[in-house]
């Protein structure tokens, strides 16, 4: 029996060669491309997931029975998941990015079974390794705003955040101030050609490069922060006098005052076209 793979209404709907169907809502649904196979997941929590091999794309059928060819089915998928791809397949540069799977966290050690050092979820084949190339052609996760590791202007790009459009890049040579000064520096901050559009980092881009595999979270190349707390934009929930910082030591999210002096982390939204970022 044909393995059939088509949209209907709201839903993708997926009938293996045992005739199983499965329904997959469109609002819910993503892909991840990577190591050789499509990995079509129902949110982040992963509900239902359905590994297919690229090569095993021309052997599946539309509703009208067409066979798919890799670049079709690719097609479908970019169309009719919540991922937001580039043209091509695989991650930047011509191929698909990845960006509704959380990264890993990095760490390795495993404390018992069943652990984040066994399972090691999340995107990426390793924290600072790409699962598809970059718009550079590397796999590499951080680089430059040239795609390269120099750093000249203390710029990083952060990869793992690239949507087709946008990436996230954030200041290598950290601030110090008040959470008040972090805030107002941040919108005033200007490196090279990039004059406007930086602000003060949030909790969960700080902790998007909270790298749990060293000893001091934010101490390693090519961000080498050292520390011990940085400021976030993001105020403490349930008071105001206090905002959400990050203890270097541990990744640790803090509730504390925002009238010492700490060092904070402007980021930038890029607008990348080809290898061009803006």
């Amino acid at each position: 029996m044909s393995k059939i793979m088509y949209k209907s209404g709201n839903y993708v709907v997926v009938t293996d060669s045992k005739n199983v169907q499965r329904v997959f809502p469109i609002s819910k649904t993503v892909y991840d491309e990577t190591a050789g196979n499509f990995l079509i997941s129902e949110g982040q929590v992963e509900r239902e997931q359905l590994l297919i091999p690229v090569s095993d794309a021309v052997n599946w059928v539309d509703n009208d029975g067409t066979n798919y060819t890799i670049e079709t089915f690719r097609d479908f998928l970019r169309t009719n998941t919540g991922c937001i791809p580039s043209a091509g397949g695989g991650g930047g540069g011509g191929s698909t990015p990845i960006g509704a799977t959380l990264m890993k966290t990095n760490q390795t050690v495993v404390l018992r079974t069943g652990d984040d050092g066994d399972k090691q979820a999340g995107r990426a084949t390793d924290f600072f390794t790409l699962a598809s190339e970059n718009p550079f052609g590397t796999l590499e996760r951080f680089t430059d705003e040239l795609g390269g590791q120099t750093y000249t202007n203390n710029i990083v790009i952060d990869w793992s955040t690239y949507d087709g459009t946008d990436v996230l890049g954030y200041a290598r040579n950290f601030q110090q101030g008040t959470w008040d000064d972090s805030i107002d520096n941040s919108l005033t901050y200007s490196v090279g050609t990039y004059s406007s559009g930086w602000r003060s980092s949030n909790i969960k881009e700080i902790i998007n490069i909270a790298n749990y595999g060293t000893a001091s979270t934010l101490n390693y190349s090519p961000f080498n922060f050292s520390s011990a707390l940085i400021y976030s934009s993001t105020g403490a929930p349930n008071n105001v006098n206090n905002v959400l910082m990050v203890r270097n030591v541990d990744g640790e999210i803090m509730d504390f005052t925002k009238t010492l002096t700490w060092p904070y982390i402007p980021v930038r939204n890029f607008t990348v076209s080809g290898t061009t970022l803006s």
